[in-house]
């Protein structure tokens, strides 16, 4: 009999405080934010997934999640006393000095996430459920651990698709790019003040007018594209792919993408 040894994945909640606020672009602020177990976490990939949790409705405290069932848990609290959590990604990650950047976009006060980043203050605190061990073994492990960013090593031409709430996401895989591999990119922003420098050896269109899908569309992409990544809106995403398998010829596997938020439904 042969056993399977797999890694084990940890999540786990701290409270954080701000320690820090910057204004990237009228629409995207920087938080960094401070807890002495952030120098215990890690992350799979530039596009790793955490989750950041709120006050519920009623103003009570933040109840850290813990153990196996916290979801379940969470899920049979009364939506006025459960607390409200959010998806984000992580920007950067700095365990030495037990610091965390998160982006959030600034889109008014009609989600709570969006709500209390716009009034975001020094010492504000937030719950944190971020992973403390991940598994980059396998695709299929870096997957479980919270990213989707997951190329294959043998990729030199690749596609990347964001809008406004994964261009932290994108930001950071664009840094990581490794040498010899170019990147053709499309990314969306509600305004041409939104627009800023991007590392790695990558060919960018920004899309201020029209949508991102059209973009990707009527450009002709590089014929040896060999892996796409596409975040944002849900009926974006699902475009985007469709055009990408049919028009342009990609292999679905060779495609990896997420929805970060729905149109019509609150994203933060």
């Amino acid at each position: 009999m042969t056993t399977v040894l797999e890694r084990p994945i940890v999540f786990d909640s701290l409270l954080a405080s701000v320690a820090a606020v910057d204004d990237l672009s009228p629409h995207l602020r920087r938080v960094t934010f401070v807890a002495p177990r952030i120098a215990e976490a890690v992350t799979a990939g530039p596009d790793q997934r955490i989750k950041v949790l709120l006050t519920p409705p009623n103003g009570g405290p933040i109840t850290l999640p813990s153990g196996p069932d916290w979801y379940p848990d969470w899920c049979a609290q009364p939506v006025d006393e459960r607390f409200i959590m959010r998806t984000y990604t992580v920007r950067a990650l700095r365990p030495e000095v037990a610091e965390l950047d998160i982006e959030f976009v600034l889109h008014g006060v009609n989600g709570p996430a969006s709500a209390w980043v716009s009034e975001a203050k020094l010492g504000d605190q937030v719950g944190l459920l971020l992973p403390f061990a991940v598994d980059k073994t396998s695709t299929k492990g870096l997957l479980h651990s919270g990213v989707d960013y997951v190329p294959p090593a043998t990729s030199v031409r690749r596609v990347l698709v964001a809008d406004e709430t994964a261009l932290p996401a994108l930001a950071g895989i664009l840094e990581e790019l490794p040498a010899g591999v170019h990147a053709t990119v499309f990314v969306a922003v509600p305004d041409a003040a939104d627009v800023r420098p991007l590392a790695g050896n990558a060919d960018v269109t920004w899309v201020t007018n029209g949508t991102l899908a059209e973009t990707v569309q009527s450009t002709v992409l590089p014929f040896d594209v060999d892996y796409a990544w596409v975040a944002g809106e849900s009926s974006m995403i699902k475009e985007v792919r469709r055009h990408l398998v049919n028009a342009v010829g990609m292999p679905k596997s060779a495609i990896s993408f997420q929805g970060y938020w729905k149109r019509g439904e609150a994203h933060d």
